[in-house]
Order: C-alpha cells, then sequence, then structure tokens
C-alpha cells in the first residue's frame, strides 16, 4: 500500500514538472558565430554528395589501374583427313594488354576530375559558412528594425490617446489628430513588411541551421572595420579563388585529354597463346603464340586530336577569363569594403544611444506643448531613418567583408572578423 501511494505522489510530481520542463526546452539555444557555421556545416547534404562524389571518383580511379580479363576460346568438333575420322579440340587465351601509358593517363584523367571536385569541396565548404553568417546578421538587423518600429507604433499610439484626451477638442487637435492617425497606419505597413522580411530571413539562416525553435543569436555589432593590405589581399584572390583554381584543374584535365588522344593512333594489342590436338589420319597436337592488334589504316583519330586540342584552347581562354573577371571583382568588392568602412564609421554605433535620448526628449517637450506635433513627427521620422541607416551600414559591411573572404578563399573566417572593433551591446530585444 506504502508502495501504491509513492507512485502516485512520484507521478503527480512529473506531471507538475514536465511543462515547465518542456517550456524550458522549447525556447531557442544560444548561437554565436562559430556555433553558426558548424551546425550549418553538420548539415548540409551538399558536403555530403561533394564527399560522395570524390568517394566515387576514388573507385574509379582504382577500376581504371585494373588489368584487363583475359578471353578463352574453346572450340571442339569432328576433322576427316585420309579417310579417317577423328576428333580435334583447341584451347585459345587471349590477354589484351594496354599499349604503354594509356592505362597511366586514364589514372591522371580521374585524378584531375577529382582535383576539381575537391576544389568544388572547398568552394561549397566556406560558401556555407559565409552564407550561413550573412543570413545570420541579416535577421539579426531585419529583427532589430523591426522592433525599433514596433516601438515607434506604441509611442504613437500614446501621442494618440493624449491627443484624445484633451478637454477642448480644437480644430487643431483634429488636424493632429488625422496627421497621427495616418502615420500610425503607414508604420503598420512598414512594420507588416519588416516582420515579413525578418520572416524570410529567418528562413534563408535555417536553410543552414536546421533549428525547430528560433535560436539566440550572440554574435556581434561591429565598431569599426580590418586594415587589408590591398596587395597582398590581391595576390590571394588571383592564386586561390575557387573560380581560377577550377579553371586550372579543367586546363590539366584538357591536357591529360589531349595526351590521351594522341595515343589513340597506337592501339592496344593482345597477347593470343592457343593449344589444340588433331586426331584424324595422323594424329598431331600444336601449340601457337602470336599477338594481335589493329592496324591504324582508315581511321588514325585526327579529328579526336583536333577536338582536343580545341578544347585546350577553350580553356586556356577560360582561365584568361576567370583571372580577369576576380580581378575585376575584387577591384570591386575592395572598392566596396572601404567604402563601407566609411559609412560604419559616419554611422556608428553611439548613433543608437543618441536616437533615444532625442525621442525621450521629444516624448517630454511635447507633452508640455512645447513643441508642435509636425516637429515632433519630423525628428521622429529622421531618427528613424537614422536608426535604420545605423544597421543597413552594419549590414553593408559585412556583406561586403564576406564577398571579400569569398573572392580570396579565406578559411579563417573568425580569426579576420575578430581583427575588427567588435560590441555585443546592440542586440535586439
Amino acid at each position: 500500500m506504502r508502495f501504491y501511494y509513492i507512485l502516485v505522489f512520484a507521478s503527480f510530481f512529473g506531471i507538475l514538472f514536465l511543462p515547465a520542463q518542456a517550456s524550458e526546452n522549447d525556447t531557442g539555444k544560444e548561437l554565436d558565430l562559430n556555433s553558426i557555421m558548424t551546425i550549418a556545416e553538420k548539415n548540409s547534404p551538399l558536403l555530403t554528395a561533394i564527399h560522395s562524389d570524390l568517394e566515387s571518383l576514388f573507385y574509379r580511379r582504382r577500376q581504371e589501374g585494373k588489368t584487363q580479363n583475359p578471353s578463352v576460346y574453346i572450340d571442339y568438333g569432328q576433322r576427316k583427313a585420309a579417310d579417317e575420322s577423328g576428333a580435334e579440340y583447341a584451347v585459345q587465351i587471349e590477354q589484351p594488354v594496354y599499349f604503354p601509358g594509356r592505362k597511366e593517363l586514364k589514372q591522371l584523367l580521374v585524378d584531375n576530375d577529382s582535383k576539381i571536385k575537391e576544389i568544388q569541396q572547398i568552394e561549397a565548404f566556406n560558401s556555407i559558412r559565409l552564407s550561413s553568417i550573412k543570413f545570420a546578421y541579416r535577421y539579426l538587423v531585419a529583427a532589430d528594425k523591426k522592433n525599433h518600429v514596433k516601438e515607434r507604433l506604441k509611442r504613437l499610439s500614446l501621442i494618440e490617446s493624449y491627443i484624445k484626451a484633451r478637454p477642448f477638442f480644437t480644430p487643431q487637435a483634429k488636424t493632429d489628430l488625422f496627421i497621427i492617425e495616418t502615420k500610425i497606419l503607414a508604420l503598420r505597413k512598414h512594420f507588416n513588411d519588416l516582420e515579413l522580411g525578418a520572416a524570410k530571413d529567418y528562413e534563408s539562416l535555417n536553410l543552414y541551421l536546421r533549428q525547430e525553435f528560433v535560436p539566440n543569436l550572440k554574435i556581434p555589432y561591429f565598431r569599426s572595420g580590418v586594415k587589408f593590405d590591398r596587395k597582398d589581399l590581391e595576390k590571394k584572390a588571383v592564386s586561390q579563388n575557387p573560380s581560377i583554381l577550377a579553371a586550372k584543374g579543367e586546363l590539366d584535365k584538357a591536357r591529360t585529354e589531349l595526351r590521351l588522344a594522341n595515343l589513340e593512333k597506337y592501339p592496344d594489342y593482345s597477347i593470343t597463346s592457343q593449344i589444340g590436338e588433331d586426331k584424324s589420319g595422323v594424329a598431331n597436337r600444336f601449340y601457337d603464340f602470336g599477338l594481335k592488334f589493329r592496324i591504324p589504316v582508315w581511321d588514325q583519330f585526327q579529328n579526336k586530336v583536333a577536338s582536343a586540342e580545341t578544347n585546350m584552347k577553350s580553356k586556356q581562354d577560360r582561365l584568361i577569363y576567370q583571372e580577369n573577371l576576380i580581378q575585376t571583382s575584387f577591384n570591386q568588392s575592395f572598392l566596396e569594403y572601404e567604402q563601407s568602412k566609411m559609412n560604419l564609421k559616419l554611422y556608428d554605433l553611439t548613433q543608437l544611444d543618441r536616437i533615444d535620448r532625442d525621442l525621450n526628449f521629444a516624448d517630454m517637450e511635447f507633452k508640455r506643448g512645447r513643441i508642435q506635433l509636425i516637429s515632433y513627427l519630423e525628428l521622429e521620422n529622421q531618427l528613424h531613418e537614422t536608426h535604420h541607416a545605423v544597421l543597413d551600414a552594419q549590414i553593408s559591411h559585412l556583406e561586403s567583408l564576406l564577398n571579400l573572404l569569398y573572392i580570396t578563399n579565406e578559411k579563417d573566417i573568425l580569426g579576420v572578423m575578430g581583427n575588427a572593433s567588435q560590441t555585443f551591446e546592440y542586440q535586439p530585444k
């Protein structure tokens, strides 16, 4: 009986605390930049697919290195010679042999494909990490803008209530009410747009995170950018950019294909051997050994060689094009980054504190009747635009920085970002 009461009490205790535990698990966990990148890499099916492609190429290379299987021909029949019949049988073995160097070139061709796939893996790896950071910042900024407009709506709603509560509803007060109501209507539309934008940014972020609940993002805002040496960064862009590396890999593959095409005129051959016995007439046994190969009389594969030469010329031109394209992209990205640093300094984070102080001042003075509604709304609108400009400067700087890191194929992303002056002070509520 005592055990029954204990069981009932334990069940009641578990039911009592179960909702609290569930609600605690429902809250999103805190994620910093390192956690975001780690989760994005772990959840990416693209990286898994490329890894499978590399594994497939590994087995393909091993297959290209295998010796060809021999052919066996068995013959049996009856033969009549000198009015005597008898059995005849023979066994023939044929072993195909690659022309020297062909098997190695086929393996080298697979190695070229593997090299290109490895470059694609590096590009996908960096793209996933950088994209996850970019969308994390976009969501953070979008949520911050949305919360700011939400506070604006609360503030203007209080002003609306204040105007309605005036004892004498004059034509001026009625006009002020119309103005404030129109302003609130426009802000609600603006809030809905920002809410939609924040939701879409979160969906883009969750493509990489695959989280069931919205996480708390512990990621920094920037006070100043990183100072790069342009020449060193430019050299790194030209030598390490994935597009250029992939173009070089395609050119190496084209060279291998040309070498392989030049070998086509030299055919593979086969070593043949035969043993048999003829029991018709005078019985005799025989054994022979020979060499079998194609004679390149009608087709010397000139067209295949010409095609491979043209393809190699195409890959050379594509490499030059990629180098010019990356050079131009780097110059543009570096200019954008330097401009974003200037805007970051112009719309620095201290502006957010000033906005709060100015808004509180305007609220107090309007309620005291010292400033008119038009002046109040104009100031409030200017401060709102400044708030958005500060956040836009943050996201513009971050995206231009990430673009530079992508062009230069930088792997130490957190190390580079750590060289910038950062702050965790301003986070969306």
